[in-house]
C-alpha cells in the first residue's frame, strides 16, 4: 500500500511525497501487536536535508513520523492500493500464473482474519474504511489478472479482444510494424488491459461478455463499491460534503458475500471442472 504526506522542512519548503505502508502484522491477535515498520529517507530540494520516515501500520491504521524531527507534524491520508503498478516482469508473471483465485481468496482470509481482532471501538470505522478499500482492490486485481491471463494465453482470445475493441480494431501497421508488434503483442495487450480495466471498470463487464463469453449479470453493487472505495482512499470514509459514510461489519461482509459469488461465477464458467467450494464464515 502507500500513502501521501506532507509536512514542513525547518528551512520552510512545504515536502509532499507519497511513501510504502507495510501491511500489519496479520499473525498478532490484538491490535497492540500487530504492528509493522517502515522507514524511508526523504530529501528536501531547497535545504537538501535529509529526513528520516518511519510508517507504522496497525490492525486500528497507520501513522507517519519524522524521526530525524519528533517535534515536526505530519499529514497523512488513508492508505490506499496503487490502481496499477505492473511492470513488464509483473504482467509476463500474470500472464504465466494461475493462481489468480486463490489470490483473491487469500486477500478474503485476511479480512476475515483482521475482522476477529481485538479492536477499540474508536478505532474500528478506520479498520472497517481500511477494509472496505481492500476487498475493492481485491475484486479489480482479479477482474484484471484473470482478463489478462485467459486472453494473453490464447491466439483465439487475443485475436477477438483485437477485433472487438475499437483501440486496436482501428490500429492501422505498415508490413514491418505487423511483425514488430507480433513479438511482443502480449506484453502490449496485458499493459492496454491492465490500464483500461483498473481506471474504467464500466467496461469490464461487457470485455468479459465479448470475449470470454461470460456474463456477469447485474454488478451495479460493484460500481456503488468503487465509489464508496474512492471515498476511503481519499477521504478516509467521508464524503465530498465531509458526511461520513455507512460503514458497518454487516455491509463489509455483504461486499464480500457480492464479491465471492461474482469470482465463483466466473470461475465457474472460465474452469468449469477445477472450480473448488470457498466458503467463509462471513
Amino acid at each position: 500500500m502507500l500513502m501521501d504526506i506532507s509536512f514542513s522542512c525547518e528551512c520552510g519548503e512545504r515536502i509532499k511525497e507519497t511513501v510504502y505502508v507495510p501491511a500489519p502484522n496479520f499473525m498478532a491477535e490484538q491490535n497492540k501487536d500487530s504492528g509493522s515498520e517502515h522507514y524511508e529517507e526523504i530529501h528536501c530540494d531547497k535545504c537538501h536535508k535529509e529526513h528520516e520516515i518511519l510508517v507504522v501500520n496497525t490492525f486500528s491504521g497507520a501513522d507517519c513520523y519524522v524521526t530525524s524531527d519528533g517535534s515536526t507534524d505530519v499529514s497523512f491520508g488513508m492508505p490506499y492500493f496503487p490502481e496499477s503498478d505492473y511492470n513488464d516482469d509483473e504482467l509476463a508473471w500474470i500472464m504465466q500464473s494461475e493462481t489468480q483465485i486463490e489470490i483473491f481468496q487469500n486477500h478474503i482470509k485476511s479480512v476475515e482474519k483482521i475482522l476477529e481482532a481485538d479492536i477499540d471501538a474508536e478505532a474500528y470505522f478506520s479498520l472497517l474504511v481500511m477494509l472496505y478499500g481492500h476487498v475493492v482492490a481485491a475484486v479489480e486485481a482479479y477482474l484484471s489478472s484473470t482478463f489478462i491471463h485467459k486472453v494473453t494465453n490464447s491466439e483465439e482470445l487475443t485475436r477477438k479482444l483485437i477485433e472487438t475493441d475499437p483501440k486496436f480494431s482501428n490500429m492501422k501497421f505498415t508490413l514491418k510494424e505487423i511483425f514488430e508488434e507480433q513479438e511482443k503483442l502480449k506484453i502490449t495487450v496485458a499493459n492496454y488491459l491492465k490500464d483500461l480495466i483498473f481506471h474504467d471498470l464500466k467496461k469490464v463487464k461487457p470485455m468479459y461478455k465479448d470475449v470470454l463469453d461470460c456474463e456477469f449479470g447485474d454488478i451495479s453493487w460493484l460500481f456503488k463499491a468503487v465509489i464508496i472505495r474512492h471515498h476511503c482512499v481519499h477521504r478516509a470514509g467521508y464524503d465530498k460534503e465531509n458526511t461520513k459514510i455507512e460503514l458497518s461489519v454487516e455491509i463489509l461482509r455483504e461486499l464480500v458475500t457480492r464479491a465471492q459469488d461474482l469470482t465463483s461465477l466466473i470461475e465457474s464458467k472460465l474452469h468449469p471442472t477445477s472450480l473448488t467450494e470457498f466458503d467463509l464464515s462471513f
